[in-house]
């Protein structure tokens, strides 16, 4: 996961200016469209470009490595018995808080699943 979003990053990152340049480069009368700004092609590209923004946003912000939840559970699991129960969520408040909410199966402890959702919901 970790090398799928660096490549996603630096392409999010370079994306807008290669499109630039391609644009620069290859469309008819870039220069004077830019100076009139009524191209439609123009208008592709930034709309792409505030995509890609968006993407590189929504990956550097909102994505948590999965590699950081399993140390956040390891962390929190003090026996070692592969689930956090209540007691193990008191180190967490905002676990604490919401355990009822996801311990789907209702057996007193968080699940590695039940915790990644839990995880994944603090990025909203």
């Amino acid at each position: 996961m970790k090398i799928v979003k660096a490549c996603a990053v630096v392409l999010c990152v370079f994306a807008p200016f290669l499109m630039v340049g391609y644009a620069i480069v290859l469309l008819p009368n870039s220069l004077e469209v830019v100076q009139r700004f009524d191209g439609i092609d123009w208008m592709w590209l930034i709309f792409l470009g505030l995509m890609m923004v968006a993407l590189y946003y929504f990956l550097a912000v909102h994505l948590k490595e999965e590699n950081e939840i399993e140390l956040d559970f390891a962390e929190l699991d003090a026996d070692h018995d592969g689930y956090i129960g209540r007691d193990d969520a008191s180190g967490w408040a905002r676990l604490a808080q919401a355990f009822d909410r996801f311990d789907v199966d209702r057996d007193g402890r968080l699940s590695r699943a039940e915790f990644e959702r839990f995880e994944h919901s603090l990025a909203r």
